[in-house]
């Protein structure tokens, strides 16, 4: 059974005193555990919609998303929270650290929220520092640290509940090129580690690390492609493809 299912989601805006927006048409797919996967597509196109409702920050008009058997429209208002916390990792373009925290303290906050004591904290804290080579910054504030190491940091933070799920949104777009390929790096490692990954990217390089790519375009999933055994240049030069074909029109077979 796939971990994370989507079935029909349609999300519209607007009020009787607005235009409606139907920012998400009719969008099916699934991520099996352990996948990879890059959502890719112009601004608008309905890619960030997506990642706020699989992250429990919106909901569908329509349709139904279900994580883990979990059907996310059953959920409590008052176990969000908790389910958000527990279930998801989430990784921010702006990495989203509290400046007066030490950058161990941003990492154990989800751990605090939880409940979790002071050496369980700790002894997760030591198993994934090395991986992401944050040891040494750890008693750092975020502002001591650079954009790459903040990165780093909040992706501690995400990852140290054991999240069945992590999202990440635009991980790179705030970092230089040198930055952008250390951190797509780590997502790499962590996802052959055993996490399953979903990233919203406008980039094509960091698009090119996944397993698989969907490319949503007009509120829909338009198009999918698998990383197979392709080489790191040789997917990205299929993404490049993809995206001039999209932008021509040229593909039209609907998921």
């Amino acid at each position: 059974m796939p971990l994370l299912t989507l079935k029909n989601i349609q999300k519209i805006y607007g009020s009787k005193l607005t235009p409606k927006i139907e920012a998400l048409k009719n969008v099916s797919f699934t991520v099996e555990e352990g996948e990879f996967i890059a959502i890719m597509g112009e601004s608008g196109s309905g890619k960030s919609t997506l990642l706020n409702l699989i992250a429990t920050l919106d909901t569908p008009s329509a349709g139904e998303i279900i994580l883990n058997e979990t059907p996310l429209h059953d959920l409590k208002s008052s176990d969000i929270s908790a389910f958000r916390r527990n279930k998801l990792g989430f990784v921010f373009q702006d990495f989203n650290l509290l400046n007066t925290f030490t950058n161990r303290d941003n990492i154990y906050l989800p751990l605090v929220l939880s409940g979790f004591k002071p050496n369980e904290m700790a002894e997760r804290l030591t198993k994934i520092a090395p991986t992401l080579g944050i040891t040494e910054i750890l008693d750092r504030y975020p502002y001591e640290s650079s954009g790459g190491q903040q990165q780093r940091v909040a992706i501690a933070r995400a990852i140290i509940t054991q999240p069945e799920l992590l999202l990440a949104d635009e991980p790179t777009g705030a970092l230089d090129s040198r930055s952008s390929k250390m951190i797509m790096n780590l997502f790499q490692t962590i996802n052959q580690q055993g996490q399953t990954v979903l990233m919203v990217t406008h980039s094509t390089k960091a698009a090119a690390h996944a397993k698989r790519v969907l490319f949503i375009k007009d509120g829909i999933v338009f198009h999918e492609i698998y990383k197979g055994d392709d080489s790191y240049l040789t997917f990205m030069e299929k993404i490049n493809e993809m995206q001039i074909l999209l932008d021509q029109g040229g593909v039209n077979n609907e998921l």
